[in-house]
């Protein structure tokens, strides 16, 4: 097996899925990996066979090669992602006909739950096919655990030399315990400027513990109110091509919210980053703020 990462795209034949292909290619170029195309079908096929099935014409293969797999087809999914360990998984959210808009189908979300890399989701009835790398949203809640999607959307605006945005949101009302490791948002949020400068070097220098920043453009911006709602008014404001976002693996009634909104809802593909229980020994620490307004929770 080559030393090459790979990107790993499945495929089911319809012609919703090939938005995913588009992405999925920037992300070869700017990871130096192979992209494998993976389709799961009742029986094997060669890949000349298989490649007008899926709608993918000479121009869609090159630089990508195309398997074939049988059985159910998330499973499938994990089991090659795993034995080829892939770097990313690219999947559109859903592309069974009449699918409601924003809807996760259940094979994305069995991968979703069951993927050992972070998965990008694609919302199929986006135009995508000139899609580039541009801006980088980083929704991050100020605990410890967030931090994990910080190294990751560092370096993507790095090697696609893109704007990072940060972006916290804070709900109002009495604070919540926070994990070790946590910083807390300003307590003035009506009145930024008593706090919000020292507050806004405080919490890029924790970030840069992390990974260094100084080479990028980054962007610091706090938002007040419902965190999905939040996130999707700043995509939508700035014009963000990807939306990284942090997840705990849980995804049941009443949990997950933000992450379930803004797959449904973001013009822009989002990555999922499954996060640690406990979060990094480097991440930022609480700030003690007395009575500040709880940071608004990670998706779980």
């Amino acid at each position: 097996m080559s030393d090459q990462p790979v990107i790993l795209v499945p495929l089911d034949g319809m012609a919703d899925a090939l938005p995913a292909l588009s992405v999925a290619k920037v992300f070869s170029g700017l990871e130096h990996a192979a992209v494998r195309i993976l389709h799961v079908a009742e029986q094997a096929s060669a890949a000349t066979e298989i490649a007008p099935r899926l709608g993918l014409a000479a121009e869609d293969l090159h630089g990508a090669s195309l398997e074939t797999r049988t059985g159910e087809p998330a499973a499938a999914i994990l089991a090659t992602a795993d034995d080829l360990h892939a770097r990313l998984i690219v999947l559109c959210t859903h592309t069974a006909p009449g699918s409601p808009a924003g809807k996760v189908g259940g094979t994305a979300l069995s991968v979703l739950r069951g993927a050992s890399c972070p998965v990008i989701l694609v919302n199929p009835a986006q135009p995508l096919q000139d899609w580039r790398l541009r801006k980088v949203l980083l929704p991050h809640e100020g605990t410890s655990a967030a931090s994990d999607a910080v190294k990751p959307g560092v370096e993507l605006a790095r090697r696609a030399d893109a704007d990072l945005l940060v972006l916290l949101v804070a709900a109002p009302g009495p604070a919540s315990p926070q994990a070790r490791g946590s910083l807390t948002s300003p307590f003035y949020l009506d009145q930024p400027q008593h706090e919000w400068p020292a507050w806004a070097v405080e919490f890029m220098e924790r970030l840069a513990c992390i990974c260094p920043l100084s080479d990028l453009r980054v962007r610091l911006l706090l938002a007040r109110g419902s965190p999905a709602s939040e996130i999707l008014r700043v995509a939508r404001e700035e014009s963000v091509d990807l939306i990284i976002l942090t997840w705990k693996g849980i995804w049941a009634p009443e949990r997950a919210e933000t992450l379930k909104a803004v797959v449904r809802e973001a013009a822009c593909p989002a990555m999922v980053v499954r996060v640690r229980a406990g979060g990094g020994s480097n991440s930022p620490r609480n700030s003690g703020a007395a009575g500040a307004p709880r940071a608004a929770p990670a998706a779980q």
